[in-house]
């Protein structure tokens, strides 16, 4: 025993086979991570989420020491039984095996690859290049015909990185423990970003040593990482990131095998969380030059909000994501198969439905706000947010669906009892707290621009999210401004398009410079009476 505790315990993750080797103490997701297997990371291991299970099925081969405080908080009695045991926090004190519960996959996630419009500016290039929009949650890659002006294909895929972290706070912690652990990060997406991109030559037919640029628009935390950059300035005030511009570098440099010639250029960042994703966004629509008032909102794992138009522009960022890409939401989960994306009423009747039409597996952010705006306007949860007391409740279609969990919280059973997914008042709260952060920078935003609500010409609705929302839900909560809906447009994947274009036209990518110095940046947190705002904007 003391020879093993000196070179490591050996851990095995099923179904895969795969073997780790952990120091003692250690969790099973960093042994996991540090050896490749995706488990989900939700909460990015502080343990509020119990969403990065493993299961003990052979008690011989358990590697783990006693049940922790948090695992007796977020698991269930029925669970402990099972033999399932957080992976965040379960000290490995022996070897043993392990089957992944968790895992955090790639299959059947919902991916918004679209363009709201065309690829409208091309310079005279030759050969192919690829533009790419790195997601904290998703990445999204085109393969450009520069020469001939037409994209010939594209690959979607989950971002790699997500199992050492769901949300950009999580994966800073991660890749700023340890130099290997900002190597394991980088080299993540680099590797998977290179195998798509020579899946996409090949199905073309285009020479590898054809694709002469790669055209990068991430968030800031992602451009970081994916240069090999460590983001830990980023993490903590006053959020200053090691750079706002890259200078331009060859794909070899950070180990993606496309080609030797092959140069990588990351568009332009603002500040440490408004990123190139937002500033090639902004230019895709034209805020940057354009004289009527737009407000830009983009909502996913992270939230940002643009106000402004050629003469000038503000914006902020706000802590909106985990919520709403199922993070501390109980049956929370992402875009993906089985997801309940829409709640509505059928026939007077609570109704659900789901990505891919099956059976539900949980909650995505869609149908989160679904959920809460229909039972505002039903009255089953007041404007405080809290829920009718399930002996209180004369409304039959609910009282039926409104109850208790084993700890006396309010719930309420969305689906029937075959496939329960409940919503629950803790949810609500989330909600609350996602919804009040982003109100609180639309309105900042708007008393910066000197404007108000009627000012406005145009809302602009980016990534997955925004184009996926129903829009009378998210107006209800508070989401976005109650403003006449012809105001209101889907801008699909904004940045996508701004990453595209920027490859396509040398004239665009420079533009993507200036809009960045035309938006001045906004610290919500440094604002003398953001928490008065923050409490009073947490009311529906």
């Amino acid at each position: 025993m003391e020879y093993e505790k000196e070179r490591g315990f050996q851990i095995t993750f099923m179904p895969g086979g795969v073997t780790a080797t952990a120091a003692p103490g250690s969790s099973a997701a960093d042994a996991a991570a540090a050896a490749g297997v995706r488990i989900g990371r939700h909460c990015g291991g502080a343990g509020v989420c119990g969403k990065c299970r493993v299961a003990v099925k052979d008690r011989d081969e358990d590697p783990f020491g006693p049940l922790t405080e948090t695992e007796k908080k977020l698991l269930t009695q029925e669970e402990i039984e099972r033999g399932l045991r957080l992976s965040c926090c379960a000290p490995i004190v022996k070897n043993g095996r392990v089957y992944v519960v968790d895992g955090a996959e790639s299959e059947g996630h919902s991916i918004l690859e679209g363009f709201y419009s065309g690829i409208e500016e091309w310079g005279e290039r030759e050969g192919f290049g690829v533009a790419a929009d790195i997601g904290t949650t998703t990445v999204v890659c085109y393969l450009l015909d520069l020469r001939g002006r037409r994209a010939i294909d594209r690959a979607s895929f989950l971002n790699p990185q997500v199992p050492f972290g769901d949300d950009v706070i999580s994966r800073i912690a991660y890749s700023s423990s340890s130099n290997a652990a900002l190597r394991r990060v980088q080299r993540s997406l680099a590797e998977e970003m290179g195998k798509n991109i020579r899946a996409m030559a090949e199905r073309s037919g285009v020479p590898r040593g054809e694709i002469k640029e790669l055209v990068i628009a991430g968030n800031t935390v992602m451009e970081h990482l994916f240069a090999g950059v460590s983001p830990e300035s980023i993490g903590h005030s006053p959020y200053s990131p090691q750079f706002l511009l890259k200078d331009p570098f060859r794909a070899s440099d950070i180990g993606m095998n496309i080609n030797e010639r092959c140069v990588v250029k990351m568009l332009p960042n603002v500040a440490g969380y408004v990123g190139a994703d937002i500033v090639a966004g902004v230019a895709a629509v034209g805020m940057d030059v354009d004289d009527k008032m737009r407000l830009f909102v983009d909502i996913g794992t992270n939230n940002e909000i643009v106000i402004g138009n050629g003469g000038g522009m503000f914006c902020c960022a706000t802590a909106a994501g985990p919520a709403l890409e199922g993070a501390r939401i109980q049956y929370g989960m992402r875009a993906a198969e089985g997801a309940i994306e829409r709640v509505f009423l059928d026939n007077g009747e609570l109704a659900c439905g789901t990505i891919g039409g099956g059976a539900p597996a949980g909650l995505c952010g869609s149908g989160l706000i679904d959920a809460v705006a229909l039972l505002l306007d039903e009255g089953v949860i007041n404007a405080g947010g809290r829920f009718e007391y399930p002996e209180k409740c004369l409304d039959g279609r609910f009282a039926k669906r409104l109850g208790r969990d084993k700890k006396g919280m309010v719930r309420l059973l969305l689906t029937d009892e075959k496939n329960p997914v409940y919503l629950t008042q803790k949810d609500i709260r989330e909600v609350q707290l996602a919804v009040g952060a982003v109100k609180v920078g639309t309105e900042v935003m708007l008393e910066r621009a000197g404007t108000t609500e009627d000012g406005i010409a145009e809302v602009c609705l980016a990534g997955a999210f925004g184009n996926n929302i129903n829009v009378e839900s998210a107006v209800r909560v508070g989401l976005i401004p109650d403003v006449s809906r012809g105001k209101i447009l889907g801008v699909k994947n904004s940045s996508g398009l701004g990453a595209c274009m920027s490859l396509a036209s040398p004239g665009f990518y420079e533009r993507t410079k200036e809009a960045a110095k035309k938006m001045s940046y906004v610290e919500l947190s440094t604002l003398p009476d953001f928490q008065k705002r923050f409490l009073k904007a947490m009311s529906f």
